[in-house]
C-alpha cells in the first residue's frame, strides 16, 4: 500500500505555563482500491450489473488482481466539505449526484488541482447503496465516508492513471479528491471496480 499523504497534525498552546500537545490526535485520509476482474460486464444491459454483483457476493467470481494507492484531498474538495458541514453549500455528494471518474493523465496529484487532468476521462454513478457512511454499514468505522463504481466492458478502456470523486451537479462539479494511480490499461474485455474509502481518526 502506498505512503498515505492526506494527515492533519496540530499543536497549540493555551494559557501560561501550560500546553495542550495535539499531535497526531486527528488525521485524514484517503485510499483507492481497484478490483480487476476478467470478465465482460455490459451496464446497458438491463441486470447485467447486478448478475455481477451476485456472483461476487457468493464467492464464485474473484479479481485477478488487487491494487491500493494513496490519495490527496483538494483543495476546493476540503473547502467544500465544511461548507457542507456550516450549511453554506447544499450539492451533496449523494447516490444521485456522486461519481467516480477515471483519466488517462499521469501528473502527480497536488491539492490544487480540481479534477481529472487527462483527454480521456470516464465518470460512472455510484453502485447501489453507495456511498456510504457507518449509517448504511455497521462494519465501517464512523468516520469513513465510501465511495464505489464498477467500470464495465465498454467503460474507460484506457490507461487508469489518475482518479477523482466527483459531484457532477451541474451546480457544484466538485472533486473530493485526486490520485495518480498507475493502475494498467483497462480493455473491452474487463471489468474493473474503483473504491475510494476517506477515513477521519
Amino acid at each position: 500500500m502506498g505512503q498515505i499523504n492526506d494527515r492533519g497534525f496540530g499543536k497549540e498552546k493555551f494559557g501560561v505555563g501550560a500546553s495542550l500537545d495535539l499531535k497526531d490526535a486527528a488525521r485524514i485520509f484517503g485510499i483507492w482500491q481497484v478490483e480487476k476482474f476478467d470478465v465482460k460486464v455490459d451496464r446497458n444491459i438491463p441486470g447485467e450489473i447486478e448478475r455481477f454483483w451476485r456472483e461476487v457476493r457468493s464467492g464464485r467470481l474473484k479479481p485477478h488482481q488487487i491494487i491500493e494507492t494513496a490519495n490527496v484531498l483538494l483543495q476546493t474538495g476540503m473547502l467544500e466539505m465544511w461548507d457542507l458541514i456550516k450549511g453554506a453549500s447544499t450539492y451533496h455528494f449523494n447516490a444521485t449526484d456522486t461519481k467516480i471518474g477515471i483519466g488517462n493523465d499521469a501528473t502527480a496529484a497536488d491539492p490544487a488541482q480540481t479534477d481529472l487532468i487527462g483527454a480521456s476521462k470516464t465518470y460512472i454513478a455510484m453502485e447501489s447503496g453507495w456511498p456510504k457512511t457507518r449509517t448504511d454499514d455497521g462494519a465501517l468505522g464512523y468516520g469513513v465516508f465510501q465511495t464505489k463504481s464498477t467500470f464495465g466492458t465498454g467503460d474507460a478502456n484506457y490507461a487508469w492513471a489518475e482518479a477523482v470523486v466527483k459531484n457532477t451537479n451541474a451546480s457544484s462539479l466538485k472533486c473530493l479528491c485526486r490520485s495518480a494511480t498507475g493502475w494498467g490499461t483497462k480493455t473491452s474485455a474487463a471489468t474493473w471496480v474503483a473504491t475510494h474509502t476517506i477515513t477521519l481518526s
